[in-house]
């Protein structure tokens, strides 16, 4: 899964899955921005990590409006160079049943699932027109078929999935690749913290009967970055231990 001497843009890369996946292009001899909204010694600790294995930098900013992910690119292109890997990995959630959902709530949820990899796709396409290459990742997730009390979250990640295979179909041609790589429920903190029945009710439709590692995501989202994957592009991933649809009926909030 040759990404070496390739630019990555991990978005969300202080969250558990964004470092892991940011770890897993370092290994791959990418060079990798690694973008938070603020410095912590949380990422400077990565960072410091990484810088081992490869080129890395921590870009501070803001990616759900237009300018701020703007911003981000240009800080990213004239530290390592034009980006040829965008990981659209941030995202968030905030749960509640349909009718008490907020209209704040669903803009929460859309800036942090949907706008966040739109701007920062957008951002990055003319340099990979111009090149001629691009991988574009969005990490989106099963619930975009449907989860109980999370109906401002479905449509987001279900957004973002249409996204991908609309951007698949329009710059194709230019040798830019977009896909979705679809988690099922990602082992955590917050679902280690649950009471054994309830995390066995939450992973048993599983045919393989477990959550998901974030190491399982990354070395997804590290394949559809690849060389390797060059004439796949427009497609979902599933990464969710065998679960699909099932998850539809389920009550995931908080998790």
């Amino acid at each position: 899964m040759q990404v070496k001497n390739r630019v990555a843009l991990v978005t969300a890369a202080g969250g558990h899955t964004g470092s892991v996946i940011a770890h897993v292009l370092a290994e791959g001899g990418a060079s990798v921005a690694l973008q938070v909204r603020k410095s912590n010694p949380s990422i400077d600790r990565l960072a410091t990590e990484l810088e081992t294995l490869t080129q890395v930098r921590v870009i501070e900013g803001t990616i759900d409006h237009q300018e701020g992910a703007l911003d981000v690119v240009r800080t990213a292109t004239k530290e390592l160079g034009p980006v040829e890997i965008l990981v659209n990995n941030a995202g968030g959630m905030r749960t509640g049943t349909f009718e008490s959902l907020h209209p704040d709530d669903l803009e929460f949820t859309l800036d942090a699932n949907l706008r966040t990899s739109w701007w920062c796709a957008q951002a990055v396409v003319p340099s990979m027109v111009e090149r001629g290459f691009g991988r574009i990742v969005n990490v989106t997730s099963i619930g975009a078929t449907g989860s109980s009390r999370n109906a401002n979250y479905a449509v987001s990640k279900a957004a973002t999935d249409g996204l991908t295979r609309t951007l698949a179909l329009e710059f194709g041609r230019h040798g830019i690749t977009v896909n979705s790589v679809v988690p099922g429920l990602i082992a955590n903190e917050k679902l280690s913290a649950l009471e054994p029945t309830t995390l066995a009710r939450l992973v048993s439709p599983s045919p393989m009967g477990r959550a998901v590692e974030s190491i399982d995501v990354a070395n997804a989202v590290r394949f559809l970055a690849s060389e390797e994957a060059r004439y796949i592009t427009g497609q979902l991933l599933h990464v969710s231990a065998g679960l699909y649809r099932t998850v539809a009926g389920m009550d995931t909030s908080g998790v």
